[in-house]
């Protein structure tokens, strides 16, 4: 049976961002939920990570692993899921923060709805406010979930349906995120986006992030479509040409907008034709949204 004072394991990949990467860890170490394993698993860092976490390690406040050398996001996040004592378990990036209450209010909503998994919406911290994304939230099928990612970069799930699924992929260069969510909602049911905005992803600052590679992101779609195509639709592949277009930079016309909108994936196509074609539109909605949060 489980409790809501069940131990949750948190576990961060980092590579060479040291600075961003104590704020991390004392956001989750501000929880209000007290029962948290948090691990940092190392992605074989030359900077002074090792340094600036010694206090926290010291004091037992946060389990250090780390890859001699760097072998990627996936191979340092799945040494820490092997290596949790959670109950459930939940990521983040290290250059991200959480809300005190993100584990609290996420652990909560899972326990009332038995979730294959559970994820918050997302607070964008950029260089001229706070945005809030809350696209889709509610319950999300895997029909909901092969348009696009929805859930977004980190969930929370019980551990032992992290491990069923073998983690992440380290095969993908990209969209590992996404690849893992898909193959756990395809295994263990119904998923839930959370209206609550209690993880916060910053676009505020100059560091790169993992991933953002084009022709990185290029190769992750081709090997994550082949992967997952048997499950798709003619619906989902239209979405797919969408995503297609927006990672390449490709034109993406009124007819185009007609030609591959449905039901499923209507938002993200009219976000990519506003984005390419109504530009002073984006900015007056995000500025928009901007001032709404900063009053």
């Amino acid at each position: 049976m489980m409790t809501s004072d069940a131990l949750v394991t948190v576990y961060i990949a980092t590579h060479n961002r040291a600075e961003l990467l104590v704020r991390a860890v004392n956001s989750v170490l501000s929880q209000t939920y007290s029962n948290i394993e948090l691990i940092v698993a190392d992605d074989g860092s030359s900077d002074d990570t090792y340094k600036k976490l010694v206090p926290f390690i010291e004091t037992g406040k946060v389990i250090y692993v780390k890859n001699a050398t760097p072998e990627g996001a996936c191979v340092a996040r799945n040494k820490a899921i092997a290596m949790a004592k959670g109950e459930f378990i939940t990521g983040m990036d290290d250059d991200d923060t959480i809300e005190p209450y993100h584990i609290t209010h996420l652990l909560g909503e899972f326990l009332a709805g038995n979730y294959s998994c559970i994820a918050s919406s997302i607070m964008e911290r950029t260089p001229k406010g706070d945005i809030v994304r809350k696209m889709d939230v509610g319950e999300v099928k895997l029909d909901d979930l092969l348009h696009y990612n929805i859930l977004g970069n980190q969930v929370l799930t019980r551990t032992e349906n992290l491990r069923a699924i073998n983690g992440f992929d380290p095969e993908i260069p990209a969209f590992q995120d996404y690849d893992t969510w898909v193959r756990l909602v395809s295994r263990f049911g119904v998923a839930k986006k959370s209206a609550q905005a209690s993880y916060i992803w910053y676009t505020n600052h100059t560091h790169g992030r993992i991933s953002e590679s084009s022709d990185r992101r290029k190769n992750a779609y081709d090997i994550f479509y082949r992967k997952h195509s048997p499950l798709m639709s003619k619906a989902h592949k239209h979405s797919f040409v969408i995503l297609r277009r927006k990672l390449v930079n490709e034109p993406y016309g009124f007819i185009d907008f007609i030609k591959h909108t449905n039901s499923g994936n209507w938002k993200a196509s009219l976000s990519l034709f506003i984005n390419q074609n109504l530009k002073p539109l984006k900015y007056l909605l995000d500025l928009t949204r901007t001032k709404l949060n900063t009053k």
